[in-house]
C-alpha cells in the first residue's frame, strides 16, 4: 500500500510517534517516582499506564490508516475501496483517542481525590468523573455504530441509514473535556488560596496543581478542529483533529505528572545517600570554617569526653534533607482549615543538622 502513503500522512505519523515517546517518558518517570521514591502507587497511576497503552493503540491505527491514504485527497488516492479502508482505521483510532483522553481526565481527577478532603470538593470531582466516564463510553460506542449497518460508517456507498450526526456528539464531548480540564485546574486555587501560608508558596502549589489549563487550551483547539468530521475530504480534513487529540492527551499526562515528579527532582538535585523509599533523606556536607563566627542553633556534641582545654577543633555540619515526598502528594491533606474543615497545606521538608567535632591535642 506504499503508493497511497503521502500527503499529510508522514507529518501526522512523525508528530504522533514523537508524542508517544514524550507520553511514555512522563509515564515512566511518574511510575518510577511512585514506586522507587515514594513507594505509593495509586489508582491514578494505573489509569496513567492504561492511557499510555491506549495512546499507542491510537497511534498504531492512525499509522495503518496513512498507508491507505490518510492525509491525502480522494483524487490522490483514486480508489474508493482503499479510501473506505482508510476511513475505517481512522474511525477505530477515534475510539482509542476518545478513550485515552477520557482515561487521562479520570487520572487527573483521581490524583486530586488524593489531595482534597472537603466533602463538597470531593463531590465536585466525583461528579465530573462520572460524567467523563459516561460521555467517553457513549462517544466511543456511537462513533462506530452511528450508521446501520456499521460498515456504512466508513463506506457511504453501502445501502443503509445513519441515525446519528456524530459531529454534534464530538462537539459535546470536546466541550465537556475542556470544562473538565479547566475545572480540575482551577479547583486547587480555591483549596490553597485561603490557607495561612506565604504568597509565594501558594503560587507554587496552586500553579503546580493547576497546569491542566494547558490541556484545556489544547482541548479547545481540538474541538474547533472537529469541523473536519463533516468535510467531504474526510481523511484529509480530519488530520488536525487527529493531531490535536494526541496532543491534548499528551499534555494532560504531562501536566498531571509534573507535580508528582517533584520528589524525583529533589533526589536528583540533592543526591541519594542511604535513603530509601521509607523517607530517609539524602545528605550533603556544608563546611563550617573555624575562622568564621557561627552560633549553632542546636547542640554541639564532643565525641571525646574529658578535658576540653588544649584542643584545636574543626567542625562541619551534615545536613540531612528529607526527600520523603509523600507529603507533596498530600500537600492539601491533614491540616485544619480556617473553619475547622480538614484540608490545607502540610509542609514536611525536614532539615537535620548534626555538628561533628574533630579534636586533636595542641602540642
Amino acid at each position: 500500500m506504499g503508493q497511497f502513503y503521502g500527503g499529510l500522512g508522514p507529518m501526522t505519523n512523525a508528530v504522533l510517534w514523537v508524542e508517544v515517546v514524550v507520553f511514555a517518558l512522563f509515564v515512566g518517570l511518574r511510575l518510577y517516582t511512585r514506586i522507587a521514591v515514594l513507594n505509593s502507587v495509586g489508582p491514578d497511576d494505573y489509569l496513567i499506564a492504561l492511557a499510555l497503552v491506549l495512546q499507542i493503540v491510537y497511534t498504531v491505527f492512525v499509522t495503518i490508516a496513512t498507508t491507505y491514504g490518510l492525509g491525502r485527497l480522494f483524487a490522490e488516492v483514486g480508489d474508493a475501496e482503499v479510501y473506505s479502508v482508510a476511513v475505517m482505521y481512522e474511525v477505530f483510532s477515534q475510539v482509542a483517542g476518545l478513550m485515552v483522553i477520557g482515561v487521562g481526565k479520570c487520572a487527573v481527577g483521581g490524583f486530586l481525590l488524593r489531595l482534597v478532603r472537603h466533602p463538597i470538593q470531593k463531590g465536585f470531582i466525583w461528579a465530573f468523573l462520572a460524567g467523563t466516564v459516561f460521555i467517553t463510553l457513549f462517544a466511543s460506542i456511537t462513533v462506530v455504530i452511528q450508521c446501520i449497518p456499521v460498515q456504512k460508517t466508513w463506506n457511504s456507498t453501502l445501502p443503509g441509514t445513519c441515525w446519528l450526526d456524530f459531529s454534534k456528539v464530538g462537539l459535546t464531548v470536546g466541550s465537556w473535556f475542556v470544562v473538565a480540564d479547566f475545572s480540575f485546574a482551577i479547583l486547587p486555587w480555591f483549596v490553597v488560596w485561603d490557607l495561612n501560608m506565604r504568597r509565594k508558596e501558594k503560587l507554587l502549589v496552586a500553579c503546580g496543581l493547576g497546569l491542566g489549563v494547558f490541556a484545556g487550551v489544547c482541548g479547545i483547539v481540538r474541538t474547533v478542529a472537529l469541523k473536519g468530521l463533516t468535510a467531504q475530504e474526510y481523511i484529509h480534513d480530519t488530520v488536525p483533529m487527529l493531531i490535536w487529540s494526541a496532543t491534548e492527551s499528551t499534555v494532560t499526562i504531562m501536566c498531571s505528572s509534573i507535580p508528582v515528579l517533584r520528589p524525583l527532582y529533589v533526589r536528583f538535585r540533592y543526591g541519594s545517600r542511604g535513603e530509601g523509599s521509607s523517607g530517609h533523606g539524602s545528605s550533603y556536607k556544608l563546611p563550617m570554617y573555624a575562622n568564621r563566627s557561627f552560633r549553632p542553633h542546636g547542640h554541639l556534641h564532643d565525641s571525646h569526653p574529658g578535658p576540653k582545654a588544649h584542643t584545636n577543633a574543626s567542625r562541619h555540619a551534615v545536613v540531612a534533607y528529607n526527600t520523603n515526598n509523600r507529603s507533596d502528594e498530600s500537600i492539601l491533606r491533614e491540616t485544619k482549615g480556617q473553619n475547622g474543615v480538614t484540608g490545607g497545606i502540610t509542609k514536611t521538608d525536614q532539615v537535620e543538622v548534626r555538628y561533628e567535632v574533630y579534636s586533636r591535642p595542641v602540642v
